[in-house]
Parts: C-alpha cells; sequence; structure tokens
C-alpha cells in the first residue's frame, strides 16, 4: 500500500464518525427529495383544502376551526401560507425540518443513556431514524407531522432523565398540543411520579398549560378558549370506526369500515387499556423499580406505547410512529433485539404502503397476528427483565444508570 493510500485510509477512520453523519444525512434528503411531488389522499382531501380556507381567511381565520388537528398547526399553517411555497411543498418542508429534529432528539436521548459515551451509538441513532423509511414516507410523501410531536417527547425524555423536571413536562406539553397520541408516553410518566417520586403533581400541569399557551394566539384573535378542549375530543370520535387499518387487537376482530357497536368497543378498549397499565403500575411499585435506570425506562416505554396501540380502538396505521422510534433507541444498546425494531418498522410499512400506494403488502389479519405475538414477546420482555430482574431502587433514592 502506497503512502497515499495509507494517508486515505487514516483519514476515513479518522473521520468515520462525520463521514457516516454526512452520507446518511445525504441519502435521507435525496429520498425525501424523491417524495416532494406526490399527493397523498390525505392531501387532497384534508390538508389542501384546510390550506385553501386558513390562506383565504387570512389570520383573522384563526378564529374559527378549520379541520380536526389541534390549533398550534393551524397556527403554523397560516404562517406556512405567507411564504412562497405551494401547500405541497410547506406541509412537506416543515415536517421534514422536525425529521431532522427527531433525528438529534434521538441522538441526544442516547447520548444521555450512554455510559460509555461513546460517539457511534448517537451518530448511528441519528442515522437509522432519520433514513428511517417509514419517517421518510410520513413527511415527504404524506405531508404528514408525526415527527413534531415525537421529537418532543424525545426532548422530554432526555430533560427528565436530566432531572430538568419543568422542561420535560413543557415539551410534553408541546407535544400534546400538535397530537392526541402524546398521551401514550403519560404512563412512564406517571409511574415515575408514583414509584420514583422525584416529579411533582405540579408538574404535570404543565402540559394543558402550555397547550393552552400555544392555542393564545388564537384566542386573542376571537377563538373560544373552550375549543383548546373540545377538538381532541372531537377527533377521538372522528370516523368512529373500531379500526384504521392499525393492525391491533380489534383488527382481529372488525374489519376496517365496522362501525356496529362503537361507543361499547371503545368503551371496552379504554377499560381494558387502563386495566393493562394499572397492572404494570401495581407490578412496579410492588417490586420497587428504578424506572430511572436506562433499560428500566426503555422498555418500560415501549411497553406502555404499544399497550396503548394494542388495546384501544381507533388506530390509524401512523400511530405506531412512536414505538418505531422507541425501539430503534432500544436496538441500540440492545442489539440482539434489533429485530423487534425492524418488525414493528416493517409492520408501520405495510400500514403505509397500503394507505399512500392502495399496495396491501399482507392482509391486515395476518399482519395483526404478528403485532400481536410482538406485543406479547415484549410483555414478557418488560416482566422479565424489569419486574423480575431490572434494576431496584435503592435507600429511597434512584441514580440514572450510567
Amino acid at each position: 500500500m502506497t503512502k497515499a493510500e495509507e494517508k486515505f485510509f487514516d483519514l476515513i477512520k479518522n473521520n468515520i464518525i462525520w463521514i457516516i453523519l454526512i452520507a446518511a444525512t445525504i441519502l435521507g434528503v435525496v429520498i425525501r427529495f424523491c417524495g416532494f411531488d406526490f399527493q397523498s389522499d390525505d392531501f387532497n382531501s384534508f390538508l389542501n383544502p384546510w390550506w385553501s380556507v386558513i390562506s383565504s381567511g387570512g389570520i383573522k381565520g384563526l378564529s374559527q376551526q378549520v379541520g380536526n388537528y389541534n390549533i398550534p398547526y393551524q397556527i403554523i399553517t397560516y404562517i406556512l401560507t405567507l411564504l412562497p411555497l405551494s401547500a405541497l411543498y410547506s406541509y412537506k418542508l416543515l415536517s421534514v425540518i422536525f425529521d431532522f429534529v427527531l433525528a438529534i432528539s434521538a441522538a441526544l436521548v442516547v447520548n444521555e443513556f450512554d455510559s460509555k459515551k461513546s460517539k457511534l451509538k448517537p451518530v448511528l441513532t441519528y442515522s437509522a431514524v432519520f433514513c428511517s423509511i417509514t419517517v421518510i414516507f410520513n413527511s415527504s410523501f404524506w405531508a404528514q407531522c408525526d415527527s413534531i410531536y415525537v421529537a418532543f417527547i424525545l426532548l422530554a425524555i432526555y430533560c427528565v432523565h436530566r432531572h430538568k423536571n419543568i422542561a420535560a413536562f413543557i415539551f410534553l406539553g408541546v407535544a400534546f398540543a400538535f397530537k392526541l397520541q402524546t398521551v401514550f408516553i403519560l404512563p412512564i410518566f406517571l409511574y415515575l411520579y408514583i414509584s420514583n417520586r422525584k416529579i411533582s403533581i405540579l408538574h404535570f400541569l404543565l402540559i394543558p398549560v402550555t397547550d393552552i399557551v400555544l392555542c393564545l394566539p388564537a384566542v386573542f384573535l376571537g377563538r373560544k378558549i373552550s375549543d383548546i378542549f373540545t377538538i381532541y375530543l372531537v377527533q377521538t370520535d372522528y370516523g368512529k370506526q373500531i379500526q384504521m387499518n392499525c393492525p391491533n387487537l380489534w383488527a382481529l376482530i372488525c374489519d376496517r369500515n365496522d362501525s356496529t357497536y362503537y361507543y361499547l368497543f371503545k368503551t371496552i378498549s379504554i377499560a381494558i387499556t387502563v386495566l393493562v397499565l394499572g397492572i404494570g403500575l401495581a407490578l412496579i411499585i410492588h417490586k420497587g423499580i428504578d424506572l430511572l435506570n436506562r433499560e428500566n425506562f426503555l422498555l418500560t416505554s415501549i411497553w406502555t406505547v404499544f399497550t396503548c396501540i394494542m388495546f384501544l380502538s381507533s388506530m390509524h396505521e401512523r400511530y405506531g410512529y412512536l414505538l418505531d422510534i422507541l425501539t430503534i433507541i432500544y436496538a441500540v444498546f440492545m442489539f440482539k433485539r434489533v429485530w423487534l425494531a425492524v418488525l414493528c418498522n416493517l409492520v408501520s410499512l405495510r400500514g403505509y404502503c397500503f394507505y399512500l400506494f392502495t399496495y396491501d403488502v399482507l392482509d391486515i389479519k395476518i399482519t395483526a397476528i404478528i403485532y400481536t405475538a410482538t406485543y406479547a414477546y415484549i410483555t414478557y420482555l418488560f416482566i422479565k427483565d424489569v419486574i423480575l430482574n431490572g434494576k431496584k431502587q435503592s435507600g429511597g433514592c434512584t441514580h440514572l444508570s450510567r
């Protein structure tokens, strides 16, 4: 090998972190660019008409509800209408910007959890999240905004493990202001409040307070403050379908367009979810589990989010977004279980392909069997690795696993 070749390979070795980072960013951006002209049914039926109404109404139009998304997203949409970009590109550009925030937030969480402070793990996490096909489809093909609320959830997780509880719950409030699905992660924070006793009930009040603050511009323009609280109530009844292309428990029982006994199934689904999560909480308290420990926290978070997805009715295919990201983070530390991240993301991909391209890769009932089996296995891991063998609190004081 010549000296020039040696210098070349030394250069690559010494800068491998930057090379991976830059390569993943370029790859992710290029793939996203390929989807920017794609128009989903969601865009044509909802997002684009909402844009037209908001654009024609001007700033005073914020006094009225447009669509069924929360007020902060409507405010951002109004701001985007002021830019010299089309509705399609504006929506997608906003989501792609938050794809970056999401990937960076995931890297921050991994760096915080990593006792060895490896430079490679955060970069690999950033790369895996930013280049995730479902993350890419969500923003640059679908023009959806799930990266926004999940990015803020990850920032909340990062802050709570740095014992910055006020910041953590403000971030949760921001996440909640954009998506109701933020409630999927709330059980783990409730678990922390009750078991570790490092959080005050007052911190939880920051969630609705932050939501209200973000909605105030519309309130000042004449919007009823009660709208802040009723939008999500309306959302939960939208479509009145028991299952909405999410391969959970209800996909095994009901067809997509089945609305028979909707309210009965909805009530039962909520009761089952609360019961299962309550049993999990009881076990954590009984065993004195330290949820600020890395392994305990990640696995419990995955289990609580998966429990909500599995048992709640009217779940869309996109509602596994947070679960997909959490399993990627978990796989960084538990590489032997990387297949869990792959499987969960592939299940989500099946839903995306079905909705975006009307291509049914696998029948939803078969997918639901696979998804249910995966949930059962994660429940087994939760019981084995957290409840039975997880790190316990010592002396009434908890410490983050380093």
